[in-house]
């Protein structure tokens, strides 16, 4: 299973970093963090270093969620 860190562009925040998040967690953070007001939250796969900036299509098309 893939674990992801949570960039804030906005403030250059990384959440995770020391304990990365699955999924899940992961896209909850997005969500808390944007009802903070913050716009522009991706997350980074700690496996691949890839950039996921629509997180919303990671939970659709992930087999768990």
């Amino acid at each position: 299973m893939a674990h992801y860190t949570v960039h804030v562009a906005e403030s250059d925040i990384a959440m995770g970093s020391a304990s990365p998040l699955s999924a899940m967690e992961a896209y909850y953070k997005v969500r808390e963090l944007r009802a903070m007001g913050f716009k522009m939250v991706s997350l980074r796969n700690v496996e691949t270093n890839e950039e996921i900036v629509d997180v919303e299509s990671l939970m659709r098309d992930s087999p768990n969620a």
